[in-house]
């Protein structure tokens, strides 16, 4: 499951005898690398009871996380795991109290899973349409005679346009000299310049849709919907045939994806897209 930025983390780990019994070690560590690299040393822990070592981390970051356990001396051993932080920004569009009345669900047993299916959801519709929660976005882009494309649309707005020295991508500590005369030209992502240069210049922009789309809202309802239902089938012993509701095509891609969802988006059934839609 994911866990928010901020949350604490329970890690746990048993260590066995050669006999497969909880057994405490001579020492046990702990290292977890965070998604910048850095590491978080912690040890030598004290077991909890009998070969159990527990540690709660406090999340600082968000992405991946990989945890490593080592166990020296006696019942020397290891254990690798890995957990993951979602920023406070993670572009989801619904929230967990809308799937759960779409799903008619009470209680919090499954609010774990069916975060992740919102996730999921939210994801694979941004993949094929584009940015759809309002973010903050920084590009450094060449610019070669009038015109910029930004790589994230729609745009919203853009904040603001800075030249970046041409021997060195990354702006000095004071920042760049701005760029004038430019604006945008729709919500495509094109960003005209009144006069033509080469160069690589930092945007600083928005992207997203605001206000969010209605059926935008309702295809991700309906997607946390189809993978849950997809998800409780598979426990029960296989996936949904063909001809039953929201039936779906022999393709991985339109099962992922349901011909419901595609049509709320505007999407053809027989439709593959190498580049988001936008607009």
């Amino acid at each position: 499951m994911s866990h928010d930025l901020g949350d604490l983390v329970p890690l746990s780990v048993t260590v066995a005898d050669s006999d497969g019994n909880p057994a405490n070690a001579g020492q046990v560590n702990l290292t977890i690398t965070l998604p910048d690299g850095t590491t978080s040393a912690v040890g030598p822990i004290t077991p909890t009871t009998t070969g159990v070592y527990d540690h709660d981390y406090l999340t600082v970051q968000a992405g991946r996380h990989h945890v490593r356990w080592v166990a020296t001396g006696a019942n020397a051993s290891a254990f690798t795991d890995a957990f993951d932080v979602q920023s406070a920004d993670d572009g989801d569009f619904i929230s967990l109290a809308d799937a759960k009345d779409h799903l008619q669900k009470s209680g919090t047993g499954d609010d774990g899973q069916l975060r992740f299916f919102i996730s999921a959801a939210c994801q694979m519709i941004a993949d094929r349409m584009g940015q759809v929660s309002p973010a903050a976005a920084t590009h450094d882009v060449t610019q070669r005679g009038d015109t910029i494309v930004l790589p994230r649309r729609p745009v919203i707005a853009v904040t603001s346009v800075q030249r970046l020295p041409s021997a060195d991508l990354i702006p000095p500590a004071d920042g760049s000299a701005g760029v004038a005369g430019w604006y945008l030209d729709g919500s495509e992502g094109v960003l005209r310049f009144t006069s033509r240069f080469a160069g690589r210049v930092r945007v600083t922009y928005r992207a997203g849709r605001n206000p969010l789309p209605s059926n935008f809202r309702l295809a991700a309802l309906e997607l946390v919907a189809h993978l849950w239902r997809g998800s409780q089938h598979n426990q029960a012993g296989g996936r949904p045939a063909l001809g039953e509701t929201d039936a779906v095509s022999a393709s991985v891609h339109a099962f992922s994806m349901p011909y419901r969802v595609m049509e709320l988006l505007g999407l053809k059934k027989d439709q593959e897209r190498d580049e988001p839609l936008v607009g």
